[in-house]
């Protein structure tokens, strides 16, 4: 690994697993040639979530994106087909797209003027007399990601050597389908995006979100002021629910029930519809808050889709994009993104929270004498519940050491850059 002396080792070395012991190097979060290394090896050697198919709906939609250090631009053709394309003009290399979002017939290079088609087609060259006649035709038009769409999730991927995204996704998949099918009708339509930042390492969120130990201490008194003002009286230190751990880094925390601050009545009517599609037997699979982080960069929550930017070693952007239900009424609907808001934006009582810890976990990070931070707790206890997945008590971390070995895992990959 490139970087001063100091950074000179083996990706292997930094995270450290026995028997009963798993410990990870703190320049992890804190070393520039780590993180610049991580932007390469990992998110430009798998499958990264780049958007949903509920924000391009129609043909000419379209959202920009970003794969690690690589814009994206994520469109619908004419023909309904969904391209993942590089927001890289074949010219001078500027971002074709500056829009975040947006429908329109062609994009436009704002420097020079040369034209594509939504499927990234050069189709247009200002000045051609100055080219050959089959100048535009042999350059070609904007570079084409791979990319496969799962139950609504778009992936894209720097690299074609990547398996089919169903083998990918491998046995998370079971619990994608259930997140997917909350949705009375297929599939979610998406709100428009929250974005917010923290400064801190982008793994300080996918380690979190997963966490299930950390809500009894870090959000006691955001439980304890829901209870006072009417709310569900949830014990901060109660253990329920459970951690799994599946191959690809992907894990979940699970727990029993969904109320996302709907009444009795708005219960269960919502009941109804499931079961209406997918019977009762499902209906109970399918009655649990989950938080399934696929990754390198998503998370599914039952209200939202929290995608994580990494910027630098100590800044991460945070993109959550509200999940409305196709075929619920309307009032549903509202309470669930009411309840997205005030527990999960920055500005409800849940999110800041956790950017304080993760600012506070950078800072702590920076001391030069404590090499290691622990990743342990129910290491041995865990249940090998079929396949590649393992499960955990809700305090123990599984999800957090499936996510390291998947991160030493592409950190080892041979080096392809172009």
């Amino acid at each position: 690994m490139e970087g001063t002396s100091h950074d000179r080792i083996a990706p292997s070395e930094l995270v450290i697993e026995g028997p009963r012991d798993f410990r990870v190097d703190t320049r992890v979060y804190t070393s520039p040639a780590v993180f610049d290394e991580e932007m390469h090896r990992i998110f430009e050697n798998t499958w990264v979530y780049v958007g949903h198919t509920g924000e391009i709906e129609r043909p000419g939609d379209f959202k920009t994106a970003m794969i690690g250090r690589n814009p994206v631009i994520v469109a619908r053709a004419e023909d309904g087909k969904i391209h993942v394309l590089l927001n890289e003009c074949r010219h001078r290399g500027n971002a074709v797209c500056r829009e975040s979002r947006g429908s329109l017939k062609n994009f436009i290079c704002p420097y020079h003027g040369w034209v594509y088609s939504l499927s990234g087609d050069l189709v247009g060259v200002t000045h051609p007399k100055g080219y050959p006649a089959d100048f535009a035709e042999k350059l070609g038009g904007l570079l084409k990601l791979r990319s496969e769409t799962y139950r609504g999730l778009i992936f894209a991927s720097m690299t074609d050597d990547v398996p089919r995204i169903e083998d990918h996704l491998g046995d998370v998949r079971k619990y994608i389908d259930l997140w997917a099918d909350l949705s009375p009708e297929p599939e979610f339509k998406l709100v428009k995006p929250h974005h917010y930042g923290y400064q801190g390492n982008w793994k300080f969120q996918c380690e979190n979100g997963i966490d299930g130990w950390h809500a009894r201490f870090v959000h006691e008194s955001a439980f304890q002021t829901v209870a006072e003002f009417g709310g569900p009286p949830t014990s901060a230190r109660s253990t329920v629910g459970c951690t799994r751990g599946f191959d690809r880094g992907c894990a979940i925390l699970e727990r029993p029930g969904i109320s996302q601050g709907l009444s009795q009545d708005q219960i269960a009517a919502y009941r109804k519809l499931l079961e209406k599609r997918h019977g009762a037997e499902r209906l109970e699979k399918l009655w649990y808050v989950r938080h399934v982080f696929l990754f390198p960069n998503v998370f599914l929550f039952d209200n939202l889709i929290r995608v994580i930017q990494p910027i630098s070693p100590e800044k991460t952007i945070v993109t959550s994009s509200g999940l409305m239900l196709r075929g619920a009424p309307d009032d549903i609907n509202r309470v669930r993104l009411l309840e997205m808001q005030s527990r999960l934006s920055t500005t409800g009582m849940i999110n800041p929270d956790d950017l304080e810890m993760f600012a506070s976990n950078q800072t702590g990070m920076r001391g030069a004498k404590m090499k290691w931070i622990v990743l342990s707790h129910g290491m041995g206890q865990e249940e090998n519940v079929g396949g590649a997945e393992l499960k955990g008590e809700d305090t123990a971390e599984v999800p957090q050491r499936a996510i390291y070995r998947e991160w030493t895992r592409l950190m080892n990959v041979a080096d392809n850059r172009r």
